[in-house]
């Protein structure tokens, strides 16, 4: 344990922080290090990365076409750009042959595109024209059909995964979206309104009933508190379901209840005249909203209501997200999780009927992986098997076309201990395999699935993302319950790069451990064949560096995903120690639970575990080992800080959490303060910070130890986190300030908890390598 706080502060040589270093000119050696660290920074994120495909099977036997839409950064323009792209693709049992390939496309200016089910000659897109401009687009064979204006209608398109919709009717007259509630009226000259017959009130009565903006004063209601989604949210209004009649151009806002926001609709198949019907996710607030992004636990309901958003109906209530209408249109799919607590949990996958209004799980929780294949509440599982972790199902995640005869088969990712696999269940024989490697050797992500065909990406620390198709013979799967679905996998298109990066999956000491924590080892091979600045050529690998890093969350995952940091770390000749305590999504639901109530604690003594381990093996040199955290692992890298002085050479923090009780009353999500100290919270009621409450937050803070921080530290902050606030570690700085402790702190502005744009991930990255330097200067 790493909890002794009464033994007197121990005296730990450093070296000078950057802002300590004597000024000067800028020799020859400097420029040219800042100069390498921007060229690997630019090698290492300059990668595109594969976002979303859509796959369908052409005519011709074996033909079948790939739509994919990557994100690269643009490093003279400094954004991010989305580029669109295709293959027509040849496929036979052993290869596939690309009979057409498409030029890439820039495709930033349309928010979301979808085509019909129906006839995919039909191409509907949401598009952002410029600041106000809003457009829908329909597309047929290629040429521009319609474009309808709907800037006036309503604020800004929601295209993300948790309230994005974007859906054809099935007879192609309707689309559904979502976007934000139109903006009530501003103040108005009063010459320009409509109320100039308006009587005056001379019996001296007093009537307001006033809608809209009129006589020179804003509308009542558009200054009244009604709270965005918190990050990556920020000053968006609540979303509305818009349907869009394609024939006439109508648009309409659906009503829908007063407490609920919508998102991820579609339609209901419409069967002998019955009225066209929509379902969507409702999301539920009363007192508050709570920030809504990488929390899979908010309370919310699986709702219909009709074309005009009338006669809604709530089906299932609980926390439930990705609902999917089942080919035969009989049934929806959704995931399940519980409401409140760890943020990101294990999911339930849950089946509903339709017609009969029932529902069942199709997967259940698992409580500890499975040692061996087993059939559990009337679903066979594979052998290894530790439950769903998964965000969002894919959007098109079914192997079979619509009212296929064909066995109904569900495709999608789930988190499997430390890396992504590819999950496929057969509906109706209720069998689930694995489909993609649990061996260590990559990580796959399914996009798509169709006539099958599943779309996938693959990567590795070394690689970044293959785009992969595999081909599955329906007729002939499940011959053996034990077995995967049986899919040959193709590369479509793999990244041309030289990265020379090994890595290695490390289990924890203990049998005990093993089954709940894993880290990954990831590290550059030698010998070396180009220039790194914190491991010469030649070095033994026990004088290699250490960074080590663990996940934020807590409950969150490290996998064999490419990491764009992590290679460029490695480039510069650092080992970096990818740690998954307990706690980790991808180990069974029990080591969710284990954590909660001990956040100040296990992670800090398994995180010391780790490192402890590869200084062990020779693999990481001791005295060169320094910390990278974001977020919670910010929050333990702070504590290690006061902890363990002297390990660390240094530490560098990425809006770390450094006061529980000052982020209960700050963050988007102040439940996550309560949960992981493993105190009740009520979303219905929330509960107040008292004295008792703050002194038990303030106990497990690394704010009461800031007195024991001797080693450098760096802070790097978003300005506009609403996660994790940026004053606490302003307050945490100016402390360490004032103890004359070698601290730095750089505060970005605009950006919010990931600092995730192009500009603050190149000062990030070049500010951590510069301050790794300056603390290893021998």
């Amino acid at each position: 344990m790493y909890t002794a706080l009464n033994s007197p502060a121990t005296s730990v040589p450093r070296s000078p922080t950057p802002e300590e270093q004597p000024h000067g000119k800028n020799t020859k050696a400097s420029v040219a290090f800042a100069r390498f660290v921007r060229e690997t920074f630019e090698d290492a994120y300059g990668h595109p990365a594969v976002v979303s495909a859509t796959a369908r099977a052409e005519p011709q036997p074996g033909v079948v076409t790939v739509e994919f839409t990557s994100v690269q950064r643009d490093f003279v323009r400094d954004t991010k750009r989305r580029v669109s792209n295709y293959a027509v693709l040849q496929v036979r049992d052993d290869s596939v042959t690309t009979l057409a390939a498409g030029s890439p496309t820039d495709a930033s200016g349309a928010q979301q595109t979808r085509r019909s089910a129906t006839d995919p000659s039909l191409l509907a897109v949401l598009r952002s024209a410029g600041p106000g401009e809003r457009f829908i687009e329909v597309w047929s064979n290629g040429a521009l059909v319609k474009s309808v204006n709907v800037s006036a209608k309503h604020g800004d398109f929601y295209a993300d995964s948790t309230f994005g919709s974007l859906a054809w009717s099935s007879d192609n007259t309707h689309l559904l979206y979502a976007a934000e509630k139109p903006e009530y009226d501003k103040a108005k000259s009063e010459s320009v309104t409509d109320d100039d017959d308006a009587e005056a009130c001379e019996d001296g009565s007093i009537a307001d009933d006033i809608v809209g903006g009129v006589a020179g004063l804003a509308d009542p209601r558009r200054y009244k508190l009604d709270s965005d989604w918190g990050e990556t949210f920020n000053g968006k209004r609540p979303p509305v379901l818009v349907v869009l009649n394609v024939r006439n151009s109508k648009v309409q806002v659906l009503d829908t209840p007063p407490a609920v926001s919508p998102g991820q609709a579609h339609f209901l198949p419409a069967h002998s005249g019955a009225t066209q019907r929509i379902v969507f996710t409702g999301y539920k607030h009363s007192t508050r909203k709570h920030g809504i992004i990488y929390c899979q636990n908010r309370p919310t309901g699986l709702y219909t209501c009709d074309l005009g958003g009338a006669n809604i109906k709530c089906l299932y209530s609980g926390s439930v997200h990705s609902p999917r209408l089942t080919p035969s249109g009989r049934a929806l799919v959704f995931l399940s999780t519980a409401v409140g607590g760890p943020h990101a949990s294990t999911s339930e996958l849950v089946y509903y009927d339709l017609a009969t209004d029932t529902s069942s799980v199709l997967v259940p929780l698992i409580s500890q992986p499975l040692d061996c294949s087993q059939e559990l509440g009337g679903t066979h599982l594979p052998g290894g098997f530790p439950g769903i972790y998964l965000d969002q199902l894919p959007e098109h995640p079914w192997l079979n076309a619509d009212d296929s005869p064909q066995p109904e088969i569900l495709v999608f990712t789930s988190t499997w201990r430390s890396t992504n696999v590819v999950m496929a269940l057969d509906i109706q024989r209720r069998v689930l395999s694995l489909n993609t490697p649990v061996d260590g050797s990559a990580s796959y992500s399914a996009l798509c699935a169709a006539s099958g065909y599943v779309v996938a990406k693959m990567s590795t620390p070394a690689m970044p993302d293959s785009l992969m198709l595999g081909q599955v013979l329906l007729g002939e799967h499940h011959k053996d319950k034990d077995s995967d679905l049986g899919i040959t996998w193709h590369h479509i298109l793999k990244p041309a790069v030289d990265i020379n990066i090994s890595w290695q999956v490390v289990q924890a000491d203990s049998a005990e451990k093993r089954r709940s924590t894993e880290c990954i080892l990831v590290y550059p091979t030698l010998p070396d064949h180009g220039t790194r600045y914190f491991w010469p050529q030649g070095s033994s690998p026990d004088s290699r560096p250490l960074v080590v890093l663990p996940h934020g969350g807590p409950h969150a995952t490290y996998t064999l995903d490419h990491n764009a940091l992590v290679a460029g770390l490695t480039k510069l000749g650092f080992g970096v120690l990818l740690v998954n305590f307990t706690g980790s999504l991808g180990f069974g639901h029990s080591a969710v639970l284990a954590q909660i109530g001990k956040m100040d604690t296990m992670s800090i003594d398994e995180i010391q575990d780790a490192a402890n381990g590869v200084h062990r093996s020779r693999l990481g040199d001791p005295k060169a080992t320094v910390y990278l955290g974001g977020s919670y692992s910010g929050y333990t890298g702070a504590l290690l800080a006061g902890l363990v002085p002297g390990f660390y050479r240094a530490i560098v923090l990425r809006n770390p959490v450094i006061s529980i009780g000052d982020n209960a009353a700050m963050s988007d999500i102040p439940d996550w303060c309560w949960a992981e100290l493993g105190l009740p919270y009520d979303f219905e009621s929330p509960p107040e910070l008292t004295p008792d409450v703050y002194s038990q937050m303030w106990q497990a803070s690394p704010s009461r130890l800031v007195d024991r921080v001797q080693d450098p530290l760096l802070l790097l902050l978003g300005a506009s986190d609403r996660r994790v606030p940026p004053p606490q570690s302003m307050s945490y700085y100016y402390r360490l300030k004032a103890a004359n402790a070698p601290a730095e702190c750089k505060i970005y502005p605009s950006v919010g908890h990931p600092l995730d744009t192009v500009e603050a991930e190149r000062d990030s990255f070049a500010s951590i390598l510069r301050f790794y330097a300056a603390a290893l200067k021998k």
